[in-house]
């Protein structure tokens, strides 16, 4: 309560009016709906010290302002109601009175541009593909929908009223330039026609807008991991020179959206909110897990509700992948045990980032609400979600939860398409379904997945690649199966030596002599500067020496170190090519490499070494005569775009007699998550690019040192 009253003092600062009138929040208005079967929050201002008292549905509860003129009574919970009744909130010197008001499910719809996408209106690209035929036939008088306006704001805003519309061909009319979203629209209709109970939905969403800007600031509390978001300094004097990683507006900024479009609806009782949205958050997919967790524990102290519910979306395939998105909200699913997620692989558009079948997505959004909340015990409403995994020889044995029986659907794909396996040298190849009779009939529960040419397999994963749709459903459900990935191997496999601490890199023997002249814990985003810089004192050298830890969340530490002849005479160019007109790309002589990740060849004074330090765009084609290099990937001999001199940009260190990247960072001049490896990348590229990665590691230290 203390926590609320804090709230409300904003609210009344806002107002700055000296008139002595009880004033009720944002979501009292007519034709409004109050949450069922749960303690109802009516609250607002008045002048210091003065009565209120609410009267509704029999009940009549009483406040006394505080200090700040900040009132709340909570009615007792009620059962479900039909019947259009009247709030009156009286104070000392006048009254406010609601009318038409109900009593059932409350709901919000948020997230970004497929959350908002409307029902129906002007833009033929832009709205629900039976939204016409819908919006004229559907007349539903006892569901209730209100839809903020796009505001953002640094502060909370509490200075707007609800106004709220039924389901009618009329209301949607009259809002046929600011319609419901479609989502929300069709999630409300499938909750009235399985509960038939009045049902409040409230749309709050703004498209292009990143997950940050919903989330409270209280979200935070709990996750150091998200310490940069939470100091993120939220301003109404915006300006382009703020951007950082996925803030590129002063609509992103953190808790810019809540605060105008969310904050003064808090703590209005309901029961949880669907969420569709990642898109813009796609360039740090590896923190996405995260600020899930933290959107959700937001909603929940500001809504006041322990068994708060969060339904959300994964993201449909479109002309670029998701996957490592896709897996940080599937991660997020599995953690929170109030989340819910709707697989919908099998509904998207590759030529449509906004494809048009919201329905398909509000219905499975809708299975988690009825199993759930509302007593369908017969639904199953998870997608089939990996139960467990084995290797037999050449194969891969894969059981999941939610499925006794498999089909195939869409004449397009076949079920075998969207599975790669890759073995030790990490290399995915596109595998097959071992165990179905025909393109569309599977025998058995589990899936046997294998890939000619991989006779041992190391790793597995479904719809990473395009076109990234999915056409495995359960039998028992109609769900289908979303993206995944299996990873067998052991977390030292692939080590050298035992597990070291972060620093034990600059100890090994290669670097005795060296002395460090940069270092830098690098970010998850845009580079932001060295924490030792002594590049004015480094006097002569001859030799420069590169050191990457990478400390996992685990607390175990990759490694790479590679020294070479120096290849210039000013230690202030050895750093990242930020600066305009620095570039690097060239063989190195006397290239010594160590590792501790046995896939990285160690070797002492080859010829083998080449650098690509770019602060620009770059290719895939070969540059350098003479080294090879695939012109299909990015890897060791890529082409410099000039054109674009301040862009992707990297800095990279390659063996390219062995093929093989030592160590890369890229990414680190613009927006969106930084790739950074040891090795030869994990994924398509062997130098890391497009990885988006950082958010993996707890920590990323670069030491340059030279001798």
């Amino acid at each position: 309560m203390k926590k609320f009253m804090i709230l409300t003092a904003f609210a009344i600062a806002a107002v700055g009016s000296a008139e002595a009138k009880v004033a009720s929040a944002t979501p009292f208005a007519d034709n409004m709906v109050f949450q069922r079967n749960l303690p109802v929050a009516v609250w607002g201002t008045a002048d210091a010290g003065e009565k209120v008292t609410v009267t509704f549905a029999g009940q009549a509860k009483t406040a006394t302002a505080d200090a700040k003129g900040a009132w709340r009574v909570n009615l007792d919970p009620m059962p479900a109601s039909k019947e259009s009744r009247t709030i009156t909130i009286k104070g000392a010197a006048n009254e406010e009175t609601f009318k038409n008001v109900l009593v059932g499910e409350v709901w919000f719809a948020s997230g970004q541009s497929n959350m908002e996408c409307p029902i129906w209106g002007p833009n033929t690209r832009y709205r629900d593909g039976q939204g016409g035929v819908m919006t004229a036939m559907t007349r539903r008088p006892y569901i209730r929908w209100a839809k903020n306006k796009r505001v953002w704001a640094a502060q909370p805003k509490y200075d707007y009223k609800a106004v709220w519309f039924d389901y009618s061909p009329e209301s949607f009319k009259k809002n046929f330039h600011n319609n419901l979203s479609a989502t929300a629209f069709y999630y409300a209709l499938e909750l009235y026609n399985a509960l038939d109970v009045p049902v409040g939905i409230v749309d709050s969403s703004w498209g292009g807008t990143n997950i940050d800007a919903w989330t409270p600031r209280c979200g935070y509390d709990n996750h150091p991991e998200l310490k940069d978001v939470a100091d993120f300094p939220t301003t109404d004097k915006w300006n382009n020179s703020l951007r950082r990683g996925v803030v590129s507006g002063p609509n992103q900024q953190p808790s810019a959206l809540w605060n105008g479009m969310v904050a003064a609806w808090a703590p209005y009782t309901n029961k949880g909110f669907i969420w569709y949205q990642g898109c813009h958050n796609n360039g740090e997919a590896a923190r996405y897990c995260d600020k899930m967790h933290a959107l959700y524990d937001g909603w929940v102290k500001s809504f006041e509700n322990p068994d708060y519910k969060l339904y959300f979306v994964e993201l449909a395939p479109f002309s670029c992948s998701w996957f490592n998105l896709q897996l940080n909200q599937a991660k997020f699913d599995a953690e929170e045990k109030n989340a819910g997620m709707a697989v919908v692989c099998d509904v998207g558009n590759n030529h449509d980032i906004h494809p048009n079948d919201k329905e398909s997505v509000a219905r499975r959004l809708a299975l988690h609400a009825l199993k759930r909340d509302y007593g369908f015990d017969n639904i199953i409403d998870n997608s089939p979600t990996l139960k467990s995994w084995r290797i037999d020889g050449d194969k891969f044995v894969l059981t999941f939860n939610d499925v006794t029986t498999w089909y195939a659907y869409n004449m397009d794909y076949s079920p075998a398409k969207g599975f790669e396996i890759a073995g030790p040298d990490g290399k995915f190849k596109p595998a097959r379904l071992l165990n179905g009779d025909s393109a569309f009939t599977l025998k058995g529960t589990d899936l046997v997945v294998a890939a000619e040419g991989v006779t041992t397999p190391r790793r597995l994963r479904y719809l990473a690649s395009k076109p990234w749709v999915g056409t495995l459903y359960s039998f028992d459900s109609g769900l289908p199966v979303g993206p995944f990935e299996v990873d067998a191997r052991t977390p030292g496999e692939d080590r050298r030596g035992e597990p070291v601490k972060l620093g034990a890199a600059l100890k090994i023997p290669e670097l005795a002599g060296f002395r460090p002249v940069l270092a830098a814990d690098l970010p998850v985003g845009r580079f932001a500067g060295y924490s030792l810089d002594k590049t004015a004192q480094a006097g002569a050298f001859s030799r420069v020496a590169y050191v990457l830890e990478l400390e996992r969340r685990d607390g175990t530490v990759d490694w790479a170190m590679a020294a070479m002849d120096a290849f210039t005479t000013d230690a202030a160019k050895l750093g990242l090519p930020m600066t305009s007109g620095v570039m690097f790309q060239q063989k190195v002589a006397n290239l010594t490499v160590r590792a501790n990740r046995k896939s990285v060849k160690e070797v002492t004074n080859d010829d083998g070494g080449s650098i690509e330090f770019f602060k620009a765009n770059y290719g895939q084609g070969a540059k350098l005569p003479g080294i090879g290099g695939d012109p299909q990937l990015y890897d060791f001999n890529d082409d410099p775009d000039l054109s674009h001199e301040t862009g992707y940009g990297c800095l990279q260190i390659h063996n390219w007699k062995d093929a093989t990247t030592v160590l890369a960072y890229n990414h680190f001049t613009d927006d969106g998550a930084s790739d950074i490896g040891i090795g030869n990348g994990t994924e398509e590229h062997a130098d890391w690019t497009f990885a988006q990665n950082a958010g993996l590691y707890k920590t990323r230290r670069l030491t340059i040192l030279v001798k």
